[in-house]
């Protein structure tokens, strides 16, 4: 996919401080193609995580703009935590219901959705993320890879323009991360635009639409995956030796 197309976020200069002496994010300038897979990555305290918590409302930037479809929603956090979806890290900390199916519904309920708009949503997401045989099961008693499609699920049932999600692959075994990356490059084929924050980058580099290098809370590199991917050393990321851009690509769309 072209990183051509129509911007689905744009965020200029956006700066985030503590204090004044204390600057996190500097200046960070990128958009997101409506449609896109996008790489965030970036070495410890680089400020990645930070910057999803801003985008997402949870913190408001010290300055900078961010532009959701065109309209300008830096001075509206709630619009921004209706509209954007922010997976975290830890499944577990999203997970509240008893069973499957009454986790998904949790959101909904609590926007006191119609009981119509919700089992519409509950089934077509069931679907969707692979979940219909296990929707009576109790959360904790789910593999890891199905707790992080849970988590997912919650989130995506809520219809956000874009989906965020931090180290999803955090903690998962081979067989997981291939279950969850090739339920988000289905996702992707949905039309949903995809934001994926992951150190693990040779299970991820092939599958991107664009790369985003975050260091020292300033945007150090934008661009492909094949034109970033020579200078990721450079900016203190880890990979591993012999690194295979094409790892895990038999899930490439």
């Amino acid at each position: 996919m072209s990183t051509t197309a129509t911007p689905i976020l744009s965020v200029e200069n956006l700066t985030f401080s503590f204090s004044k002496e204390r600057q996190i994010l500097k200046q960070v300038s990128f958009s997101i193609p409506k449609g896109s897979f996008t790489l965030l990555v970036g070495p410890n305290g680089s400020g990645k995580s930070l910057l999803l918590r801003v985008l997402k409302g949870l913190l408001q930037p010290s300055a900078g703009t961010i532009v959701l479809e065109g309209v300008d929603v830096t001075g509206h956090p709630k619009q921004r935590m209706q509209a954007i979806g922010l997976v975290f890290q830890d499944a577990d900390t999203q997970i509240v219901g008893q069973t499957v199916e009454k986790d998904i519904r949790f959101g909904m309920e609590n926007l006191n959705l119609p009981k119509e708009v919700q089992n519409t949503r509950l089934e077509e997401t069931l679907s969707l993320m692979d979940l219909h045989p296990m929707r009576n099961q109790r959360p904790r008693t789910l593999s890891g890879g199905e707790k992080r499609r849970l988590s997912v699920a919650g989130v995506l049932v809520m219809d956000p323009k874009l989906l965020i999600l931090d180290e999803p692959f955090a903690n998962l075994d081979y067989r997981s991360v291939v279950s969850v990356l090739s339920t988000l490059l289905h996702l992707q084929q949905e039309g949903h635009t995809i934001v994926l924050v992951s150190h693990e980058v040779d299970k991820t580099l092939a599958h991107a639409d664009q790369v985003l290098v975050l260091e020292h809370g300033t945007l150090a590199e934008e661009g492909s995956p094949e034109s970033v991917l020579p200078r990721l050393t450079e900016h203190g990321i880890y990979l591993p030796s012999n690194p295979i851009i094409e790892e895990l690509s038999w899930l490439k769309r």
